[in-house]
């Protein structure tokens, strides 16, 4: 039996609902963070709060909406699992970096927020390296049900070929 050449309205149809999926979860994931970061311009209210500067903080959170929207699209793929283990490790990579192994140093000296006598200099250092290596712990759980998660897929999937629900 001949299969009938698909029409722009089929294909919108199949890709739609994929994209919508993937701006909401992508919107979830920290997108509305974003939103805030450039529309309402809280960016200098963040980085006197935060230790790391506002460009690197909103970098980190364009790649994780980046991550998951492409995640979203390529559900029912093998790319899907290579995506969220990719996604992981970057964030185990990204905690070890921004809190410096879990050794997090604030420094407050006189501002118009802080009224401090003159040359008084308040260093907080906090040591959290034990709480860093549990989350660190439960990145590698999430990288190995990715991982086995894949390999599941690709044994559901070896006699058959790979064709995704929506295109068949």
């Amino acid at each position: 039996m001949a299969e009938k050449e698909k029409t722009l309205k089929d294909w919108l149809r199949i890709i739609l609902p994929r994209v919508l999926r993937a701006a909401f979860w992508g919107f979830i994931m920290g997108g509305e963070f974003l939103i805030l970061l450039y529309v309402l311009n809280i960016g200098e209210q963040l980085q006197s709060f935060l230790p790391i500067e506002q460009f690197g903080f909103s970098s980190l959170l364009f790649v994780f909406v980046g991550f998951e929207v492409a995640i979203q699209l390529l559900r029912g793929t093998i790319l899907q699992y290579a995506l969220s283990i990719a996604r992981a490790l970057v964030s185990m990579v990204a905690l070890v970096f921004m809190t410096n192994g879990g050794m997090m140093n604030f420094t407050f000296s006189s501002s118009p927020q802080i009224p401090l006598p003159s040359g008084v200099v308040i260093t907080f250092t906090i040591d959290f390296r034990v709480i860093m290596g549990v989350f660190l712990l439960l990145s590698l759980v999430s990288i190995m049900k990715n991982l086995l998660q894949a390999i599941d897929f690709l044994s559901e999937k070896a006699e058959d070929p790979m064709v995704p629900p929506e295109f068949s």
